[in-house]
């Protein structure tokens, strides 16, 4: 996630009344080290306010890890059933969707753990380069496309906010930057396909990086 990205919806979730979003439920959240110490943003602009109120927040992702509350796929139905008992009243889900194969799917899955009144905080790419986890689809929605694919929600707020160019991000986190350009597969896996560095950084040493961001509300029974 990108400064500008997190604090804007950092912004937007502080917004909201207390009893709309928590608990909050963090799709694909990845671990607490990446939330607090790799990208400490995350956690600054975006969960640390919403505990202070109160909040309450549940983790979710593939991997058991340090900071992972709820540990599985969307697509398993044991998954759904824990995250139904603990009944969320907020979903967040961040820089996912250009990683599944089948989005629209996903985002079904997506809204039907949204409740009445509450509210789904989405962020996807709009401009930026290709970074498996362990694929990336290109997936690059404007915001009419990334809200069709939510039909029967309604747009709180949305956005594509600018996030500055490729230097602005290395001299934010120089040693994780130079990693990622080296190694632009890492951690996706062993069998990840590497991009020649030529293919993909040199355009963006000038080409801005863009995020699009909605916040859609399911209307009350």
């Amino acid at each position: 996630m990108l400064k500008p990205e997190a604090s804007w919806l950092g912004r937007e979730l502080e917004a909201l009344e207390l009893s709309r979003v928590s608990p909050l439920l963090n799709v694909g959240s990845s671990t607490r080290y990446f939330r607090e110490v790799q990208q400490p943003w995350i956690d600054r602009a975006l969960f640390a306010p919403l505990r202070r109120r109160g909040g309450r927040i549940l983790h979710q992702d593939l991997k058991a890890a340090e900071g992972v509350d709820v540990v599985g796929s969307l697509t398993s139905p044991e998954c759904l059933a824990r995250i139904a008992e603990l009944a969320p009243r907020a979903v967040c889900c961040t820089n996912v969707l250009e990683h599944v194969e089948d989005p629209a799917g996903f985002a079904r899955r997506l809204a039907g753990m949204v409740p009445p009144g509450g509210v789904l905080l989405l962020s996807v790419p709009r401009a930026f380069p290709w970074h498996p986890d362990p694929i990336d689809t290109m997936f690059r929605p404007s915001v009419d496309e990334l809200v069709a694919l939510f039909p029967g929600m309604r747009v709180r707020a949305s956005a594509v906010v600018p996030c500055g160019r490729l230097l602005d991000l290395v001299a934010g986190d120089v040693p994780g930057a130079i990693s990622r350009l080296l190694k632009p597969g890492r951690g996706a896996g062993t069998d990840a396909p590497r991009a020649p560095l030529h293919q993909w950084v040199w355009p963006w040493l000038v080409k801005p990086f863009e995020v699009t961001c909605v916040v859609l509300e399911r209307r009350s029974a």
